[in-house]
């Protein structure tokens, strides 16, 4: 009798802890996620852009004869400013010369030859045949002067431009041979600042960069001083091993201070000199997820209606200490997750926990 009458408290007791268990998973469904948002309220495009830059010689040569040959003439050390046409070295020239003479001395020949052909062959006491020969002979003399006056110029090295001789590679009285290197003239005058801009910026303004376009130029020397820089070429072929194109700005030299080539410097540009209507987002570096699968860059955006998150492709660009630039994905306005992106699904519900810039 005990047996049946315990029965019912049996069932009674499992059919409680079911309902328990029941409601704990209903209210294990209904968990929303607090999560932190972000309001996309700045644009970089109000910001500046800041480069690591090299610095060249807006015009630099390798100079050497294109004759081999013994120097009698190279006196100039590095450093030196130089004219243009100036003569900066000069070969052993009397093989040269001689040469010269003995050419100027067969064309002159043949020229008084070919004068009185064509007078005997105005009265036709010679031939067509030997006419032309003589015509031909004294076409092949000139031919060979004027070789010879190449070969005794090419004994000469003068500056194509007026600049500063980098380096000297050779001593004076050595040989030395046909396109070997004698002196790096540059011209240090105007300097070339170039950069390597990432290709998201580039696709963005390429079309609306113009020579108006102006850049500020600090240097690691001298840190305290800004110069101005104008724009001069960019490359539209990548720059192997990155994925950034070169683009060049012109500074002329200060008379205050003394810039180098190769010196450390970096370029500041103001995007707003491209185009203010382009609008680009900086965001906190914990906002953006990649997708290990196609490296695609994604944020999650917060609908203030439905509550939901819904995954945004996003085109990314400079990362700083201020965050990541988002070139394309996002409006002015928009919220987003600033942290903890991993734990979100497309179409989840979620709180704010903490809004961002005091909303």
């Amino acid at each position: 009798m005990k047996y049946h009458s315990m029965l019912p408290l049996t069932l009674l007791v499992s059919v409680f802890f079911a309902g328990c268990s029941q409601a704990e998973k209903t209210v294990e469904k209904d968990v929303i996620r607090p999560v932190k948002l972000f309001e996309v309220s700045e644009s970089a495009a109000n910001q500046i852009h800041k480069f690591p830059a090299k610095v060249a010689a807006n015009s630099r040569a390798e100079l050497s004869f294109r004759v081999s040959g013994q120097l009698v003439k190279l006196d100039l050390v590095e450093g030196e400013q130089v004219k243009q046409g100036y003569l900066l070295a000069k070969l052993d020239d009397r093989d040269a010369k001689n040469n010269l003479m003995t050419s100027e001395a067969n064309y002159e020949f043949l020229s008084a030859e070919y004068t009185r052909n064509q007078a005997m062959f105005s009265r036709k006491l010679i031939s067509q045949a030997a006419f032309d020969s003589s015509k031909a002979q004294l076409k092949t003399a000139k031919a060979t002067l004027e070789a010879a006056k190449d070969q005794l110029s090419y004994t000469r090295l003068e500056a194509p431009f007026s600049g500063t001789i980098a380096k000297r590679m050779v001593d004076n009285h050595q040989i030395v041979q046909a396109n070997q290197g004698i002196l790096t003239l540059q011209n240090n005058h105007l300097l070339d600042i170039s950069i390597q801009v990432p290709e998201v910026i580039v696709a963005k303004y390429a079309q609306k960069v113009n020579h108006d376009l102006k850049a500020k130029v600090r240097f690691s020397a001298m840190n305290d001083k800004e110069f101005e820089a104008s724009f001069k070429e960019y490359s539209t072929q990548v720059t192997p091993g990155t994925q950034a194109y070169e683009v060049v700005f012109s500074l002329a030299q200060p008379k205050d201070v003394q810039l180098l080539p190769g010196m450390s410097a970096e370029l500041t540009i103001s995007p707003t000199t491209l185009d203010q209507s382009v609008f680009t987002a900086v965001v906190p570096v914990t906002a953006v997820d990649k997708a290990d699968t196609n490296g695609q860059m994604t944020v999650w955006k917060f609908d203030q209606q439905s509550g939901v998150v819904s995954p945004v492709n996003v085109t990314i660009g400079r990362v700083s200490s201020e965050g990541v630039e988002v070139l394309t994905g996002l409006n002015k306005g928009d919220f987003i997750v600033a942290a903890g992106v991993s734990q979100l699904s497309a179409g989840m519900k979620v709180k704010p926990l903490h809004w961002q810039r005091g909303v």
